[in-house]
């Protein structure tokens, strides 16, 4: 099994803090989110993690090596982050991706037990989520009918009135099965190819359960078991609290 982590982005949220170094290498009780994500992976025996980097490259290179423990860390170098979003990213990540793969963003904090629930039941795709919280959570949701998936809306098509009864906050963790990934990554290309390089790659997942095909499904998990670090208050909380 592979790990996936998009870590191109400038996290400019962060202010100062990702002045001279990459969101991801930001360290929360001395020791960086991406080594908390990678090491995560490691735990699930992922024996080859795919990392695109863009913004301060060197210093996540310099920082990483080329393996975490015995997982090799393989590189992928998005040029043109400061004018592209994610799903170039993990377009250009797609190429590397030739098993099943383990998909986490840099900046997010989980619990071990969270991978566990995300891969105990391998499907074509599955979604962490947690039962959206409009007083903490903000963001891409999906809906659903029992674990399986139904919709994915992102922000900007949640209107004043969007209901979320039946609404899942994603936590940005995935699994994709291997014949999944190689769908997904023709998609993500197909997109690429015609579309908007600054749009999110959950436009093009949300596509594919539209169309129903897959068993795509969704992974509750309880708001406690993760956090994400956004901005500079997420930041000093992440710290306060220390890592999972």
């Amino acid at each position: 099994m592979q790990g996936l982590i998009l870590a191109a982005g400038m996290g400019t949220r962060l202010g100062d803090y990702t002045k001279d170094k990459p969101k991801v290498m930001v360290e929360v009780q001395d020791k960086p989110l991406l080594f908390y994500a990678l090491e995560r992976l490691y735990e699930q025996g992922v024996t080859e993690t795919v990392i695109v980097v863009g913004y301060r490259k060197e210093y996540i290179m310099e920082k990483c090596g080329d393996s975490y423990k015995d997982m090799k860390l393989t590189f992928v170098e998005n040029k043109i982050y400061d004018t592209t979003n994610n799903v170039y990213s993990f377009y250009l990540a797609s190429k590397y991706l030739t098993e099943d793969v383990l998909m986490v963003e840099g900046d997010i904090l989980f619990s071990k037990e969270l991978l566990d629930q995300t891969v105990a039941k391998k499907t074509d795709c599955n979604i962490v989520v947690s039962k959206y919280n409009p007083d903490t959570m903000n963001g891409t949701v999906i809906a659903a009918d029992g674990t399986k998936a139904t919709g994915l809306i992102i922000k900007k098509f949640q209107g004043e009135d969007f209901c979320y009864d039946n609404a899942w906050k994603t936590v940005n963790i995935y699994y994709f099965g291997q014949q999944f990934m190689e769908k997904f990554g023709k998609s993500l290309e197909l997109y690429v190819n015609t579309g908007n390089l600054q749009n999110y790659y959950e436009l093009v997942l949300g596509a594919l359960i539209y169309y129903g095909d897959d068993d795509i499904n969704i992974v509750p998990v309880d708001e406690a078991d993760w956090f994400e670090v956004d901005d500079e208050r997420d930041l000093m909380i992440a710290r306060e609290h220390g890592g999972f």
